[in-house]
This record gives structure tokens, sequence and C-alpha cells, in this order.
């Protein structure tokens, strides 16, 4: 066993993170069923000793966590990290099955306002997923690397952080 990973729970982290990587340490410590400070602990334990790395994407408030021994790219990390988060995934999978969207169609499928639609897809822009293509007269939004996002989704398991994965999952079987 690899030095480092001789606790029961530090194994269970480690192998928790190679599942699902590009958790933050507030999913961790919920999948584990303990505390965050003890999460945390563990977490650092695992770092220093060079087993896990942890990396803040710009824009965003917490860190994730991966595997050191994973063949992740620093842009694979980027949408992992952006795939963990349920409205950036539905925007995602909506264009995935779409192709292309405007603003009112993309907000036709959420429950949410406009304005936060627009700060999603600001947020999705800026990460370089999605870009802005003439759609009409008007525009639209696109996914830049279709086949990347495919295959980082098949490669993990998002089921769980998505509600209408399994409907653009089934739908993955027929393309």
């Amino acid at each position: 066993m690899n030095e480092g990973l001789e606790g029961d729970v530090r194994k269970k982290l480690f192998d928790l993170i190679a599942k699902h990587p590009g958790l933050h340490l507030s999913k961790i410590a919920e999948e584990m069923n303990m505390r965050i400070s003890l999460a945390d602990y563990h977490l650092k334990y695992l770092e220093k000793n060079e087993l896990i790395i942890s990396v803040k994407n710009k824009g965003e408030y917490f860190r994730r966590y991966y595997t050191k021994e994973s063949a992740l790219g620093v842009d694979d990390k980027k949408i992992l990290g952006i795939l963990r988060e349920e409205m950036l995934l539905n925007i995602i999978l909506l264009l995935l099955k779409k192709e292309k969207l405007r603003h009112k169609e993309i907000l036709s499928h959420f429950d949410i306002t406009a304005p936060t639609l627009s700060y999603y897809l600001d947020k999705l822009t800026v990460s370089g997923i999605i870009c802005v293509v003439r759609y009409g007269e008007e525009k639209g939004y696109s996914l830049v690397d279709k086949k990347q996002i495919q295959r980082l989704l098949f490669r993990y398991e998002f089921h769980e952080v998505a509600e209408n994965f399994k409907a653009v999952w089934d739908d993955f079987l027929y393309w």
C-alpha cells in the first residue's frame, strides 16, 4: 500500500477522490459523513505526502481535489470542477443535446432568472467551455470541445450531481 494510506479513513478519502476527481472539501466531508475539519486534516496529510493535489480554479472560492497519479491535464481538471456544479452541468448537458441555443431557449429549460442564467453562461464562457456563436440574427451558445466533455462524462460519474443526467446519458448511447 502507498505510504500515507495506512489509515482506513485516508484510504477511503483517496478512493473517493480517485473515483470522483474534482470534489471540494465540503462535498468530500459530506460523502465521508465526517466533520469538515476532520476531512480537511486528512486531506492536508494526503497532500503533504504527495498522494493527492488540490487546485483552486480561477473564480472559485474553494479547492478541488485530485489524485496525484491521475493523468488529468489542467484543462480536464478545470472542466471536472465545473461539471461538479449542478447548474453548470445542467447547462452543459443541454448544450450537448441541442448543439447551440439562444439565451431565451436555455432559460426556458430552467427555473432561474435571466440575470442568473447570464451569470452562469458568463462563467462557462470565461472558462472556455462554451463560446458565443451566431444564431441567425442573434447570438447563441455552443460547447467549445464537445468530445472532451463527453470523454469526461463517460469516464467519471456525475449522476449524483444532476437530476436530468440519466436522460442525457441515455441519449449518449444513440450518438
